[in-house]
């Protein structure tokens, strides 16, 4: 059971850090800014959720 908690975990913090990340960059666009953080944001979202699908396949695999 604990291996599902991880997985489920790492899945929701990766769709929550991509959220941050294009609400961020989609207000950095309004403002005509560059933001180096939501970038840094949208690939730890998307290194969660790679880590994520990696331990379901083991898991499930």
């Amino acid at each position: 059971m604990g291996m599902i908690i991880g997985i489920i975990t790492g899945a929701v913090l990766g769709v929550m850090l991509l959220l941050i990340s294009i609400i961020l960059i989609w207000i950095s666009k309004r403002k005509q800014e560059e933001s180096r953080y939501a970038i840094w944001i949208l690939v730890a979202g998307f290194i969660a959720l790679i880590t994520s699908g990696s331990n379901a396949l083991r898991y499930f695999l």
